[in-house]
């Protein structure tokens, strides 16, 4: 007889720990440099640009501009912020405190 694999859902350890502030503070960290990085990424294609390019115009590095599109860059300090909406053509809009469902749009860039 098989026995049946238990799915991560159902593990009482991990359910115990998304209960956790420090977990939720981590998935909200998470989901804004992973709208940011699409932003970015959709940005930087829509204008042809290599991520070599982006990364030369905003005085970076190529692995940091890959890191940052894949949502694992961490969310980038104000003045690389500002050199990539620079590179870009584009303003950052940012809003400190805003309501998670909302925060998509507010990453969202304007040029």
């Amino acid at each position: 007889m098989k026995k049946a694999h238990s799915s991560i859902a159902d593990d009482p350890v991990l359910a115990a720990k998304r209960d956790t502030e420090e977990y939720r503070s981590a998935r909200e960290i998470a989901r804004v440099e992973i709208a940011l990085g699409r932003a970015v990424f959709k940005r930087r294609t829509a204008l042809g640009m290599s991520q070599t390019e982006l990364a030369r115009r905003a005085q970076t590095t190529q692995p940091a501009v890959s890191r940052l599109e894949a949502g694992g860059g961490g969310i980038p300090t104000l003045a690389v912020l500002d050199r990539l909406g620079r590179a870009l053509g584009v303003r950052f809009a940012l809003s400190v405190g805003a309501d998670s469902d909302t925060a998509d749009e507010i990453l969202g860039l304007t040029a």
